[in-house]
Formats: structure tokens, sequence, C-alpha cells
């Protein structure tokens, strides 16, 4: 959640009057992560952007469901911990409602239930811990991996663009990779170790990625998958996200 600015500054940045140019942070939290509230704890989101399956974007449910889930606590509190689980494949023809149960208000911690419905059923539930801010002397850090600096590094269009001057690359790889490369991402990615799609020896089952927001987020967090570090090798994010991997069988050819 942002925090307010002083309101009379004339300048752009933290603490001013208004945001900064290309705030990202302004932009989710005026349109994609803008709910309208129905009654004290259920709230309607709206969808800003369907990916080619037509179903919803399950960062976006996220993100809806976390903002309903803190708009029943106080604005002291900040969240710490997020369990979510996708049970159903979202509608994107109709608005999602979010249901919040006050689990538990206590001294310092609180617990919200969101659940996130579509034709009266749940497509979405999730389960949000919030805590006071509060100083510890306590910390501790995964080591961070030795990598190259993001400046020596193609991003990821730079590599498309670099697979798809192959004349030998087969024609379904190049449909994907102009897929890939007209969706507007306001991310960049740069790649440690991209994978070799010629390559078809056993990879290593790692990808390491610098990213950058393309604009001015504030506030500090991220959503990311495994492990973010800051450049100086302070950790500043831990996430863990379960999805479904479904190979195609190739099926067996006789040789007869």
């Amino acid at each position: 959640m942002a925090a307010p600015g002083n309101g009379g500054g004339t300048g752009a940045g933290p603490g001013s009057g208004r945001p900064p140019p290309g705030d990202l942070r302004s932009v989710l939290i005026t349109s994609v992560l803008n709910l309208e509230r129905l009654e004290l704890d259920l709230f309607r989101g709206r969808h800003h952007w369907v990916p080619a399956t037509q179903r919803l974007f399950g960062g976006q449910i996220v993100g809806q469901a976390l903002v309903a889930a803190a708009r029943a606590v106080s604005r002291d509190e900040q969240v710490h911990s997020l369990h979510c689980y996708f049970v159903r494949a979202g509608d994107p023809k109709v608005p999602v409602l979010y249901e919040v149960e006050r689990t538990r208000t206590g001294k310092s911690f609180s617990v919200r239930s969101v659940k996130a419905i579509q034709h009266g059923k749940p497509i979405f539930t999730c389960q949000a811990s919030f805590q006071l801010s509060q100083g510890s002397p306590v910390q501790h850090q995964f080591t961070m991996p030795a990598v190259p600096p993001p400046e020596e590094l193609l991003t990821q269009e730079e590599l498309i663009k670099k697979f798809l001057q192959n004349p030998n690359l087969a024609e379904r790889y190049r449909k994907h990779l102009n897929k890939i490369q007209a969706e507007d991402v306001p991310i960049d990615i740069k790649p440690v170790n991209p994978p070799d799609i010629f390559c078809s020896e056993p990879q290593e089952p790692k990808q390491l990625f610098w990213v950058r927001a393309r604009g001015y987020i504030g506030g500090c967090r991220g959503l990311v998958q495994g492990r973010l570090w800051r450049r100086d090798g302070v950790l500043a994010v831990t996430c863990a996200q379960e999805g479904v991997i479904r190979v195609e069988q190739t099926p067996t050819q006789s040789k007869l």
C-alpha cells in the first residue's frame, strides 16, 4: 500500500505531492488494483489485460485479492505473507467478486481470508497475514549467486532478435518468439543463463535473471519466483509459486 505524500510539494518523487514520471505504482493503484467496494468486505474487480489463453491472468487476481485484504486492516499493518490457491480457471467476460473474511485481528498480527468468486463459485482463495511495523535485531540472508552485472548482459528482446536471425530456427519457435516480442511488458529482463533452444543436451534446471521495472514503483516490494537480491547482495524478496507442467507424450512409432 502506498504511503501518502506531503501534499504540498511541486516536485516528483517519494514524499512529494504527485508521483514521478512513469510512476507504475500510481498506474497500478488507479487501474489494475482499483477495486469497487460493494459492501464493507465485498469488492468487485475488473480486467485490464487478458492473455492469449483467454483465461484470467493469475497475477492480477493475486494483486486484487491482496488489495481487498489490505482494505480490511489498518494502514499501519503491512502484509508479510500470502498463501494462494487457484481452484478454477477465470472467465475474462465477467468481473470478479472478492469476499474478505476477518479471520483474526490481534495486537500485532492480523489474518484475512479472501475468496475470489465468478458465476457463484470460487476461482481463487488466499490467506494474508499482516503485521504492525516493528524493529528487530534478528536478520538472516541467503547468499546471492555469483553472476555478471546487468550491464554485461543482453535483454530478453535482444536475445529474441538474435534467435530470430537464425535461418535454421524451427517455425514453431519462430512463431512463439514473435508472440513474446509483440507483448508490451513493463519489466526489463536480462537472463543470466538464457536457455539454448538449439541444444539437445540436458541443461541445468535453473534460470537466473536481472529484472528492473520500466518506471517508478516505490514501496520496495516485488512478486517474483524464487529469491530476489538487490545488486549489493542484500536479499529483498523470497516467494514460491506452485504450477502445473504437462508434458506432451510423443507417440511411439513401430519400426515394422
